[in-house]
């Protein structure tokens, strides 16, 4: 058995069963929690928007699956762009501090 992992168990949804996983100690323990806790809240407000029947607790969780998915693309893609606004403003600065070192 491994001994820095800690086993948590996390209850998504209206599964019968609970999630056991082993996770490392630490900020990885929160991430899966705050993870379990933003499914469920997602999965409860669209079970609430169809309450009708028009969807099963199924089909809400793949929806929540795939928004969940949407959200870690466009994290991506400002992460992308936000490195290369950084990586522009790092050439600027370094260009700058050469002029005003030559000018001396």
């Amino acid at each position: 058995m491994n001994d820095d992992k800690l086993r948590i168990t996390l209850r998504i949804a209206d599964l019968k069963n609970p999630l056991a996983l082993r996770v490392d100690y630490g900020a990885d323990e929160k991430y899966w929690r705050d993870a379990a806790d933003l499914f469920n809240k997602r999965w409860a407000f669209y079970k609430n928007k169809y309450k009708d029947g028009v969807m099963d607790s199924e089909s809400v969780m793949a929806m929540v699956a795939v928004e969940i998915a949407r959200l870690y693309c466009e994290m991506v893609q400002d992460r992308k762009a936000l490195l290369a606004d950084l990586k522009r403003l790092d050439v600027e600065a370094e260009k700058i501090l050469n002029e005003h070192t030559l000018s001396k």
